[in-house]
């Protein structure tokens, strides 16, 4: 007996529809949840109409089913086998609305940081959502088009509604960034999410004619390596015959090596710089702890092996170069009451001064031919970036004037156990604090400390991991407060059309 028969594809439609709707069921739900944002809920409305779609898709390949030939059969199984997988796939995405649930996020860091990326990218939409995986990672395929692609194959069963008003619940530029769950209170790395944002930054240098430009040159440049290479010596089994079809294909995995090792450098390093003009020398700290993470040292080989990425150390050092080309460093010594906070600062900047200064990782890259090819055009194209990204991320890059103006102060309120979420000269001298001062003022208090992590006896200090803690709470609470404030303040300039004004009980 085959497969082919009424009852038993009938049976399958069914199981289709019903995962369907368990998906719209378990959307629908979670719609009831409490989250930081909308991002989460358009995503899950998305979700419930591409369902309904879908359901009525398969209904439509099933009912249209000529069953006096065995190819149309065939064919229209074909067609609900893909509608089950693309169901099923679908049903995975659920996971990215749970986890964005305020519970299971640093609900308070959200919203600041979606209206911060607004003003350079009005047109995307981001959701933040937790991962067990220890990384800070973006899906850089954009959701909506994803969809669009997806269902395109469905228009001819669905004549009524068109794709775009399926989709109309989700911006037209949607990604899904994720953190590891484990560091959700974790104020000080929360500031690489500006990398993962600077990946959507950065696609756009991978222009068709740059591409076109660099492949030519990778072409000419394997060749020449390829051609001062004896391929046989690397195969001594293979008849003389066949080494001309052999060094070919070398020549072409090699040039498809050089273009991915180019690619993913650049993304990368882009990416850090990017990140470096919206968050400052918080990035550079930031990046540091994640680099003493990496077995691999700071010095890897960009290979299969690691994706391709370039070494911390490369990385380190363009970051620090964003930062001391702001004029951020030397700081700015009469601006701070805390000669503590001066020094400690000052002397990790240097540490990771005299860090990037060893240049062990230039002699890495120089090792192989094709990766030290591959990054002498990054080095090029990181020259032409940086004035490019400089001049687009102007008006959001951390410049001293404004750095100076209120970080002090707020490192004074963390020092007292108080919220440093405004700057408070006086009760009508007083401006909220933005997510680049708080998460910085939060990393310069860090490292200020006096307290030893182990006293001289080897004693481990308990009350570190207190005042760690204790720091992300005031920094987070700030966060929501300040949020609060600006929110307030832009209706007050709404509704009657001037700033609020402050006043205190006699």
């Amino acid at each position: 007996m085959n497969i082919h028969t009424p009852e038993l594809i009938e049976d399958y439609v069914l199981e289709i529809i019903s995962r369907a709707q368990v998906i719209k069921g378990r959307c629908e739900n979670l719609l009831s949840k409490d989250f930081a944002s909308e991002a989460p809920k358009n995503l899950a409305k998305t979700l419930i109409n591409i369902c309904s779609y879908l359901e009525n898709a398969t209904k439509s390949i099933y009912t249209s089913i000529d069953w006096g030939k065995i190819n149309k059969i065939e064919r229209s199984l074909i067609s609900l086998q893909t509608s089950d997988f693309i169901v099923r796939d679908i049903g995975s995405h659920i996971r990215y609305v749970d986890g964005a649930q305020t519970q299971k996020l640093p609900w308070s860091f959200i919203s600041p940081l979606e209206k911060y990326l607004k003003k350079f990218r009005p047109d995307i939409e981001i959701m933040f959502r937790p991962q067990w995986k220890y990384n800070y990672t973006i899906i850089t395929m954009n959701l909506y088009d994803y969809y669009l692609k997806t269902l395109t194959r469905y228009k001819p069963y669905d004549k009524e509604k068109s794709l775009e008003d399926i989709l109309k619940t989700l911006k037209k530029s949607f990604y899904i960034v994720s953190f590891p769950t484990i560091e959700r209170k974790n104020i000080l790395l929360h500031c690489l999410l500006g990398h993962e944002i600077g990946h959507l930054v950065a696609k756009e240098y991978f222009t068709s004619q740059r591409n076109q430009e660099l492949l030519q040159s990778i072409r000419d440049k394997v060749a020449t390596i390829i051609n001062n290479k004896r391929i046989e010596d690397g195969f001594p089994n293979v008849p003389p015959l066949f080494i001309p079809q052999l060094a070919q294909q070398v020549r072409q995995a090699e040039i498809e090596r050089a273009n991915k090792i180019w690619q993913r450098g650049l993304e990368e390093i882009l990416s850090d710089i990017i990140g470096s003009f919206l968050f400052g020398p918080a990035v550079l700290f930031s990046t540091l702890e994640i680099a003493l993470q990496d077995l691999n040292g700071l010095d890897k080989l960009p290979d299969e092996d690691n994706n391709y990425y370039p070494p911390w150390r490369m990385r380190l050092r363009n970051i620090f170069e964003v930062i001391k080309d702001s004029k951020l460093f030397p700081l700015q010594e009469d601006k701070f009451k805390s000669k503590k906070v001066v020094s400690s600062v000052t002397k990790r900047f240097n540490l990771i001064e005299n860090i990037i200064r060893e240049e062990s990782d230039k002699k890495v890259i120089e090792s192989n031919d094709i990766v030290k090819f591959a990054y002498e055009e990054i080095d090029k194209d990181i020259i032409k970036a940086k004035e490019i990204y400089a001049a687009k991320l102007e008006s959001l890059s951390v410049k001293p004037s404004d750095f100076y103006k209120h970080l002090p102060h707020l490192i004074e309120r963390i020092d007292y156990g108080i919220p440093p979420n405004a700057y408070e000269k006086s009760i009508n001298e007083r401006e909220p604090a933005t997510i680049v001062e708080v998460i910085n003022a939060a990393w310069f208090h860090k490292l200020s400390w006096e307290e030893r992590l182990f006293d001289k006896e080897g004693n481990f200090n308990e009350e570190i991991c207190e005042k760690r803690d204790r720091m992300n709470r005031l920094a987070l609470k700030a966060l929501e407060y300040s949020d609060i404030e600006e929110d307030y303040i832009q209706w007050h300039i709404e509704k009657r059309g001037q700033l609020p004004k402050y006043e205190v009980d006699e």
